[in-house]
């Protein structure tokens, strides 16, 4: 059984005439600049081999090119590929592109028709492209590509390649995960119930904002009738045993079908803040909730909002900070806002110490997320007394209550 080498440095075949012949990150601690890579991250890249042509899927970040081109080369020689095909434009696909069109000069390139503006806008490569709609194929002899538009998953230009005869998928950033590819590429080869968590934050932070096009995709693939043997991601484990164990588990957190679970994200200067969220947790808890508690200094955003999938509501609580919001706190106010996190019923509790109520800005963006606003909105002078916490219980709930209202559809 074929395996990926810890050290990254041989091709994997897949089956007959399809390779991995992607790269392992382990140097980047940021995907995007934002989301953390404590494991790393791969950037998959796939070529695929038919009786008369062959066809290079995705390459990698910029960074990679030396160890990308190896591999290729321990299949055959970059002068004899006679596609490129680029399902995505993000520089995490592309960023090798100057130096792999260099060293494939014969090769066409195959984009949608967003993907075709990109290649124009990021490369000055718009015109060597060869724009392909919705279900358009590419013969390969005796195989074929066919390719399928699935716009805003998660940029406008995504679409999947499907190898139709073998029944392989190539869906871009689709049921993709964080996490590098040392033990193993396949899904029968690693531990995938430590991997799920790394699945979910990738599905919480960078797919957040278009959650709707993932049940979307999913249903358009289930009528389009086309089976799925082999699911390759862009990032991610290769899944040849069951393509539907991520399937099915994107399907569950995109739907984001509420929970009694609340996300707590609670910043303090000197701990007053968190006693008084203390409070709010046990009483959420004695209500029969899930509570996940994230100290706004000190967590990964990444986590917070994978957290928010299936959430059923949350909590906000922090200090007044020269006047304003709390600067950590205030960050999560404004991603949620970027991540369209709308329509959830949302607690607040801050401390006044200064006498200078922030309630008021916190609510601005809370009118922005489109929050069912909890009563009692907690203001704080000091450690919580006993009349705070009663009003924190009272909080706690009230949130409880609305959140197990049947009419709640979180939007995000």
């Amino acid at each position: 059984m074929a395996t990926a080498e810890s050290n990254s440095d041989k091709a994997v075949k897949i089956i007959d005439g399809v390779w991995w012949v992607g790269v392992n990150d382990h140097f980047n601690p940021l995907f995007e600049g934002l989301w953390a890579l404590p494991h790393g991250i791969s950037y998959n890249a796939y070529l695929v081999q038919g009786k008369n042509k062959t066809a290079l899927i995705e390459l990698s970040r910029n960074g990679f090119a030396e160890t990308f081109i190896k591999k290729i080369e321990q299949i055959m020689p970059l002068t004899e590929i006679d596609y490129i095909v680029h399902n995505h434009l993000e520089p995490d696909h592309s960023g090798i592109i100057p130096i792999i069109y260099k060293a494939c000069p014969q090769a066409e390139i195959i984009a949608s028709g967003k993907g075709k503006v990109f290649l124009e806008q990021f490369y000055g490569e718009g015109k060597r492209v060869r724009a392909v709609g919705d279900g358009d194929s590419l013969d390969l002899g005796g195989r074929t590509l066919r390719f399928l538009g699935y716009p805003w998953l998660h940029w406008p230009d995504t679409m999947f390649s499907y190898l139709v005869e073998d029944k392989v998928l190539f869906p871009c950033d689709a049921f993709g995960g964080f996490g590098a590819l040392d033990r193993g590429l396949f899904d029968d080869e690693i531990d995938l119930a430590s991997y799920w968590p790394e699945a979910k934050r990738y599905l919480g932070t960078i797919v957040a904002s278009y959650l709707g096009h993932v049940i979307k995709a999913i249903d358009k693939w289930v009528k389009g009738g086309m089976g799925i043997n082999i699911l390759c991601p862009s990032h991610g484990p290769v899944y040849r045993s069951n393509p539907m164990s991520i399937i099915s588990r994107y399907q569950e957190w995109a739907r984001n079908d509420k929970q009694d679970k609340v996300v707590m994200v609670v910043g303090s200067m000197w701990g007053n803040t968190h006693q008084m969220g203390a409070i709010v947790k046990h009483r959420l808890e004695h209500n029969g909730f899930t509570v996940k508690y994230f100290d706004a200094a000190l967590a990964e955003p990444g986590q917070v909002l994978g957290e928010m999938l299936n959430a059923g509501g949350i909590v906000f609580g922090g200090p007044t900070y020269d006047t304003n919001i709390y600067p950590r706190l205030e960050y999560y106010l404004m991603l949620f806002r970027g991540k369209k996190k709308n329509g959830y019923p949302v607690a607040t509790f801050t401390q006044n110490s200064w006498k200078v109520d922030i309630t008021p800005k916190i609510n601005r963006y809370l009118e922005d997320l489109k929050a069912q606003v909890v009563s009692p909105q907690v203001v704080a002078q000091g450690p919580p007394d006993n009349i705070i916490k009663k009003k924190l219980e009272l909080l706690a709930d009230n949130l409880a209550a609305k959140i197990k209202d049947s009419c709640f559809i979180p939007e995000g």
